[in-house]
């Protein structure tokens, strides 16, 4: 019990003293995104070591580009919407946006320079919008609300019941 707040200490001084802009000069073309590509390390875990400030930008826009295509593919799926076919499908979506976010947010939080502060200001109306494209994407909202209409009917197990709440709950704050 008492190793996890070592090991949390541990992790929070890798990140904060690995994770810097690099000066040093690359060739175009030269640095891969490590935000782009799946980790090979334990858990997923960022190579923070790997990761320029530069990367987190068009890792984001990368992101929400991805979640927005999924998101419009089960709004335009013609089957009747199912908990499996919407709900589920929606949480599996945005994994790119999820992982890039995450780790955004983590040094924003935990080590933050002017550098990081310019992608905040850069992304924030970006993400704010991307938000409201799906909270406002009316097929989308049709095909939750279907489900929630029927989660009675349903059998769902109280997280599944509580994941449709959330999400028409979710659409409905936002004005759908």
């Amino acid at each position: 019990m008492k190793r996890f707040p070592i090991l949390f200490s541990i992790a929070m001084a890798s990140i904060i003293t690995s994770c810097n802009n690099k000066s040093g000069s690359t060739a175009a073309g030269d640095h891969v995104n490590p935000l782009l590509q799946a980790s090979i390390l334990p858990y997923q875990a960022p190579q923070f070591d790997k990761i320029q400030t530069a990367d987190f930008e068009p890792a984001l826009l990368q992101g929400m580009k991805e979640q927005k295509d999924e998101m419009q593919k089960i709004a335009d799926n013609p089957d009747a919407p199912t908990f499996e076919n919407t709900l589920i499908a929606m949480e599996k979506s945005g994994q790119l946006l999820t992982r890039v976010a995450l780790t955004f947010n983590v040094l924003t939080g935990a080590n933050t320079n002017e550098a990081l502060q310019k992608v905040q200001e850069s992304v924030a109306p970006k993400l704010a919008a991307h938000q409201d494209a799906i909270y406002l994407n009316d097929k989308l909202f049709k095909r939750v609300d279907a489900v929630f209409q029927q989660r009675a009917s349903l059998n769902l197990d109280p997280e599944s019941l509580r994941l449709v709440e959330y999400y028409h709950q979710q659409f409905e704050l936002a004005g759908a």
